[in-house]
């Protein structure tokens, strides 16, 4: 399913600068400066008026801090979620930056990007993940369901998608399909780590500002035990929802919400949850900071 930047928003095309758009999104509704610095106080937001003027007139853009700034922003503006988001650059980086920095196999998740398509990293950002897990009454997370939303910020044609089994898994039992909105295209795997990469391929080329929805699983046929799954996200700004679904022959005694900036780093949340009667579990971020968002959980 694809669709395209909403007709009732400001007539500005897709390569338009984040500041060009902010500005006739101002400029179509009417409102001060000042006025929009009130409103985003009201929500907890504080920005100057010198800050937003330097945003629309290009000489700043907003930084990563400032995601939740602009996702007000969108809502205050009348303009679809992502639409100004999407529009600013990515941070200036060395040129040797590796993908997937967040997380500690990332040395060999880019060694499997470069068997696949080293170009397709980093051209399209997340804007919803709705993620169900499945544990069974072995205890192993046996599958993951994803609905994903994501907004074009280079022409792009496919998604890559990362996964990493429990320690000690067979590789080549971890499977990825598409279920709709995408078709599975090449896989690749890493024996040592326990990891897959593969390519969901979109319907068409999705021009930067185009989003599409994409629902896929991910099976892991290993059997192994789980005591947690966490996503990573490189970039931050996802309205993410995480449910764990565990098997009522099998139930954890504890279970926590972490979140962390690494996957080897400290815990910066780390909140206890209640299980439903039918042993469920979740958590929400409305806008997910670039690290992980996980579950975590003790069986004795």
């Amino acid at each position: 399913m694809v669709t395209s930047v909403q007709a009732s928003v400001p007539a500005v095309t897709p390569e338009a600068s984040f500041a060009d758009a902010l500005r006739q999104a101002i400029a179509r509704r009417g409102l001060a400066l000042n006025r929009i610095r009130t409103h985003l106080a009201d929500r907890g937001l504080q920005v100057g008026v010198a800050t937003l003027s330097t945003w629309q007139s290009g000489r700043r853009v907003p930084r990563e801090d400032s995601l939740a700034t602009v996702t007000a922003l969108e809502e205050l503006l009348e303009v679809p979620p992502g639409w100004l988001t999407v529009r600013i650059p990515p941070p200036r980086t060395e040129p040797d930056t590796q993908p997937y920095a967040v997380v500690d196999y990332a040395e060999t998740l880019t060694r499997l990007l470069d068997r696949l398509r080293r170009d397709a990293h980093g051209r399209s950002r997340n804007v919803t993940v709705l993620e169900e897990v499945h544990v069974d009454a072995e205890r192993s997370a046996r599958t993951r369901r994803v609905c994903q939303s994501v907004v074009a910020v280079q022409p792009v044609d496919r998604l890559i998608i990362a996964h990493q089994g429990e320690p000690g898994c067979d590789a080549e039992r971890l499977a990825l399909r598409a279920l709709s909105g995408c078709r599975t295209g090449r896989i690749a795997r890493s024996a040592e780590a326990g990891a897959l990469l593969g390519e969901l391929l979109l319907d068409r080329v999705l021009a930067v500002g185009e989003t599409a929805v994409v629902r896929y699983e991910v099976e892991d046929r290993n059997r192994l035990p789980s005591t947690d799954y966490q996503r990573f996200s490189e970039w931050g700004g996802t309205h993410y929802v995480l449910e764990v679904q565990f098997d009522r022959a099998a139930l954890p005694v504890r279970v926590y919400e972490i979140r962390r900036g690494h996957t080897l780093g400290p815990n910066l949340v780390h909140r206890e949850l209640m299980l439903t009667p039918d042993g469920r579990v979740h958590t929400i971020e409305p806008s997910a900071a670039p690290g992980t968002v996980g579950i975590a959980w003790e069986w004795d």
